[in-house]
């Protein structure tokens, strides 16, 4: 993979829109979507049912967003990378490197994240002997993260990756929906939609709907890599079509597997759902392409990071295919999954950790910095002209959406799933074990 056969640096505009798409596809479309039936028990079939399409085109729109940013400064003849790189042109030097700073800790949080969920998923297949040590069971993932992550652009994981991610997750689906109608033809006890419940949850207050909400939201949260993605396109401009695709297939795979698992299993669904299977060569199965779903998302969420470590310690060699360049990221890439393996195991609880550092910068990266770009890069456009001009320039529905993106979802969920992660901490820390415990 590392040796991509062309003469075309690594990081160049070589991905289509299918390509682009695919990522989307691999890196959102994961293990939040097994999470999804169970929040159905709270929400019921109406809230869940009216969320799961509209948030998916809430997130498709904030691509426009981002896009239209990408477009604008462009035409100035910037080249915007990341959303540091358009922090600094639109705010100044200093909101462009807390930007970076957020956006480092993010993806350095959640590739620590997704290394533990690699070693519980290996622990889903089999947890005897020597995997019964959830130390070694971290070691075991740290060392599959490695090969992957020897792609070093998104046109690389596009092409080797993607695709066999994508088709790895809508085969457990497929297992997984066989199973539950298998249990329901052969439970004569049980019919379909049995123990559901068309409004939310009786007795449930506006935070508890909000945080089973915020679940929904996250399920298609992905734009912190928008830019990066955009960059590497054949055409930017046409990243409205990889992210309205891919958000399209996604809403329809999310209400597919909620009608199918919450209205057979209704109120006794599990929480993550392959946990409701009976243990067998189904499971099984799943477990493994589970694991196989979770490390190449692994290997696109943490690829930005990768990307700045390389530009930094290794300058000379950065985007160069050159031998030199390859041994120079292996260095990188194996020197982070190490670190990465230590963090899972000093901090047992660094899963609920991450959720917070999630929950505080989710909301932001997915309403708050899109929304906020999009209407500075517009004002910029209009000469810096005042706030009224530039909201009628792009219209009342675009200036709409992005005021109540702004000012009242990101700071609704910022502060709702920040609560809901400084509770976890605190649970988990309670029932936590020691260090590079077993």
């Amino acid at each position: 993979m590392t040796d991509l056969g062309s003469n075309d640096n690594i990081g160049s505009n070589r991905t289509s829109v299918l390509g682009t798409t695919f990522i989307l596809l691999s890196e959102i479309m994961g293990t939040g979507v097994l999470g999804l039936p169970f929040v159905a028990v709270s929400l019921g079939w109406t809230a869940t049912m009216i969320s799961i399409p509209l948030f998916a085109i809430f997130a498709a729109y904030s691509g426009y967003q981002l896009r239209s940013v990408k477009v604008l400064l462009g035409e100035k003849s910037l080249n915007v990378s990341s959303f540091a790189d358009a922090g600094r042109e639109l705010i100044g030097s200093r909101f462009g490197t807390f930007t970076s700073f957020c956006m480092l800790l993010n993806w350095g949080a959640l590739a620590i994240y997704m290394l533990i969920a690699t070693s519980d998923g290996i622990a889903n297949i089999y947890a005897e002997g020597f995997l019964s040590c959830n130390r070694n069971r971290t070691i075991i993932a740290a060392l599959l993260l490695v090969i992957p992550a020897q792609a070093r652009d998104f046109h690389t994981i596009s092409k080797y990756l993607s695709l066999p991610s994508i088709v790895a997750i809508i085969i457990t689906l497929i297992i997984i929906i066989v199973t539950l109608v298998e249990k329901l033809k052969t439970d004569n006890t049980t019919s379909f939609a049995q123990d559901t419940i068309v409004g939310v949850e009786p007795g449930m207050n506006v935070f508890d709907f909000l945080q089973s909400l915020s679940s929904i939201v996250f399920a298609y949260q992905g734009q912190s890599i928008f830019f990066e993605l955009m960059s590497e396109m054949k055409n930017p401009k046409e990243f409205t079509k990889s992210s309205n695709l891919a958000y399209t297939i996604m809403a329809c795979v999310y209400a597919l597997i909620v009608i199918v698992a919450y209205g057979i299993e209704g109120e006794n669904v599990a929480d993550f759902l392959p946990a409701s299977m009976n243990p067998g060569t189904a499971k099984t199965v799943v477990g493994v392409l589970i694991v196989f779903h979770i490390i190449v998302a692994y290997v696109i969420a943490i690829q930005p990071f990768h990307f700045w470590l390389h530009k930094v310690i290794f300058p000379k060699t950065f985007n160069s295919p050159s031998k030199q360049g390859q041994i120079h990221w292996l260095l990188i890439t194996v020197g982070y999954v190490l670190f990465a393996w230590i963090v899972a195991n000093i901090i047992p609880f660094f899963g609920a950790l991450q959720a917070l550092i999630g929950s505080l910068l989710g909301a932001p990266i997915v309403f708050g910095w899109p929304s906020l770009y999009y209407l500075l890069a517009n004002k910029n456009k209009n000469g810096n002209g005042t706030w009224a001009e530039t909201l009628r320039s792009v219209g009342l529905i675009n200036s709409s959406i992005s005021l109540v993106f702004l000012f009242i979802f990101t700071p609704l969920f910022c502060i709702l799933g920040t609560w809901g992660g400084i509770n976890s901490i605190i649970e988990d820390f309670s029932s936590s074990g020691s260090p590079f415990h077993c």
